[in-house]
């Protein structure tokens, strides 16, 4: 009677997770029957939840072979194994557990929490929705599922299982804060700000909410707003890597260039980008260090834009005394190595030459720390080989007209392309104008083939092999028009006129509220969305402009 009534005092502790209690008591019961494998399985979930692994294990492994058939030995065992990335090992261990007891509901939830670990979401999703059938009040299953469904891109159906488990659980602030990541990723900011806002209404102190807080309000351009609830998320914790990333991807968007760039190093301790950090024995040169008769790399960070854009800072590096090593995608050698006299140029993936400390190219911004009135941008900075500017010359032959380069849409794979890139059917309201269009794209989607056919659009995606052949066409053009890709930098960077269409938010190098760049001064104009998505307006405003610029060719010719 004595040890069943201390086994229920142990459960009851246990259900209100006082888990050093219950391992005191669990201790007790252990002395006087050291094979109790109730109070083993418990023992061991205590020492699990402490993060005592290792003795966890042991015990699991004691109860499992004083009773193989203790179902909830074996999956609580698959629960440490998944803590320690085993995974294999752990599913092996559900698959026992549901062996044994097949409404084992709480062993195919967790079974399909490692099936998503490992990236098998259908599989993962039959185990929650197996584990509903058993328990449909289950809210972890409901939970799991949500998950699960929001990383399969089925956004409807994760919300309903978001709402089933507030139902459940109408206090639970977890609930909340996943329930605007879906909204968030459906662009309907406002309703993911209230559920940020409700998340930590429950949980003052939640940083993951404060965090995804701080990005919604972003997309609404909340920016004094978002930037607190970054320093709130930080304040709760420290290290909170991607909290400092966007703060500093916000300062630099409302100009604190100096505080925003040196920020931005942070990004290399999140998740996302910590996957690609390169690590070398060299040092990691911050722009603290002398670097005067030193050879520095400069390693590739971004994409063909970011190259474009942020090369013109190795010059500095250069003043200080550096001999500079720049590493650029492939497709730009010939272009920049055209371009940077006494700098040498690599390809990404060839055997590096010596050096003494490196640095990412988007971390030189913060190195040096300029203001945004000081950005070095003597324009051009980057040359056209003169063997692509006379090929283009021969191919286009004798200009009748101005010259007009588009550019509608870039890579899917972009994480804001769906805000930045447009069809190229809204276009059409410029092509009334007279003048000569030319396509500077070397891709063209499936959805934009057919109005290009029937456009007077001069097409060139075969001839487009590389950056100089591309450079060599802009050399070519009177105005470059482009969303913001890698041809408006390169346009840019070479000096040439060129307008850039803007989507209502930004990526942060746009700042806010003015129509022209301290990167490309003189030679280029913004574009804004006054609205989200609205890119009608933008074209009719282009369109008057495109007009008007027209006119001053033809006077300026006559």
């Amino acid at each position: 009677m004595i040890a069943k009534n201390t086994l229920e005092q142990a459960l009851e502790l246990h259900r209100a997770e006082r888990m050093r209690e219950v391992s005191l008591i669990n201790g007790d019961l252990l002395e006087s029957d050291p094979e109790q494998v109730t109070a083993l399985q418990r023992q061991a979930t205590a020492h699990a939840q402490q993060g005592d692994f290792a003795t966890a294990m042991e015990l699991y492994d004691r109860a499992i072979k004083r009773m193989p058939t203790f179902a909830e030995a074996h999956a609580n065992r698959g629960n440490v194994l998944r803590c320690l990335a085993r995974f294999a090992e752990a599913l092996a261990c559900y698959d026992l557990a549901i062996e044994l007891k097949p409404d084992f509901a709480e062993a195919h939830n967790n079974r399909g929490v490692v099936l998503r670990d490992l990236k098998r979401q259908d599989e993962a999703l039959a185990n929650h929705e197996r584990a509903i059938e058993i328990k449909p009040d289950y809210a972890n299953a409901w939970m799991n599922r949500g998950i699960v469904l929001r990383e399969m891109g089925r956004y409807q159906e994760a919300l309903s299982s978001y709402a089933r488990v507030i139902e459940l659980r109408p206090e639970d602030a977890q609930t909340f804060n996943y329930q605007g990541m879906v909204l968030y990723r459906l662009e309907r900011y406002e309703e993911a700000l209230a559920c940020y806002a409700h998340a930590i209404e429950l949980k003052p102190n939640y940083a993951e909410a404060l965090y995804h807080h701080s990005l919604a309000l972003r997309e609404t351009l909340g920016l004094t707003e978002a930037i607190e609830s970054c320093d709130r998320a930080i304040q709760v914790r420290p290290n909170y890597a991607e909290a400092w990333w966007n703060r500093a991807e916000l300062l630099i968007l409302t100009g604190d260039y100096p505080s925003g760039w040196r920020t931005l190093c942070w990004r290399w301790r999140s998740v996302e980008y910590g996957k690609v950090l390169r690590q070398f024995i060299q040092p990691l040169w911050d722009g603290s260090q002398d670097i005067n008769g030193k050879t520095l790399l400069v390693t590739l960070d971004g994409g063909f834009g970011d190259t474009l854009q942020f090369c013109r800072y190795v010059t500095l590096a250069v003043k200080r005394g550096a001999q500079v090593i720049l590493e650029v995608q492939a497709g730009l050698m010939t272009l920049l190595q055209g371009s940077f006299d006494g700098i040498q140029i690599i390809a990404y993936g060839q055997t590096l030459p010596p050096f003494e400390c490196s640095c990412p190219l988007m971390n030189l911004p913060g190195a040096f720390a300029l203001p945004v009135d000081d950005i070095p941008a003597c324009l051009p900075y980057l040359r056209a080989p003169e063997k692509h500017i006379e090929t283009w010359a021969e191919r286009l032959g004798e200009r009748t007209r101005p010259r007009i380069g588009l550019v509608w849409s870039g890579s899917t794979e972009h994480s804001k392309d769906r805000q930045r890139s447009m069809p190229l059917a809204i276009m059409k309201g410029l092509l009334n104008c007279d003048a000569e269009f030319h396509c500077l794209q070397k891709q063209i989607r499936d959805a934009d083939l057919d109005d290009i056919l029937n456009l007077p659009i001069k097409i060139w995606v075969k001839e487009l092999a590389g950056f100089s052949d591309t450079a060599g066409l802009v050399m070519a053009m009177d105005l470059v028009i482009s969303v913001d890709t890698s041809v408006a930098h390169l346009a840019g960077a070479l000096g040439r006129p060129v307008w850039v269409l803007l989507p209502y938010v930004p990526d942060m190098r746009w700042l806010l509220d003015c129509d022209d760049s301290p990167w490309y001064p003189e030679v280029m104009r913004l574009f804004r969305q006054s609205s989200r998505g609205e890119w009608a307006m933008v074209i009719a405003r282009v369109s008057e402009e495109l007009n008007y610029f027209l006119q001053c060719l033809s006077s300026r010719d006559e």
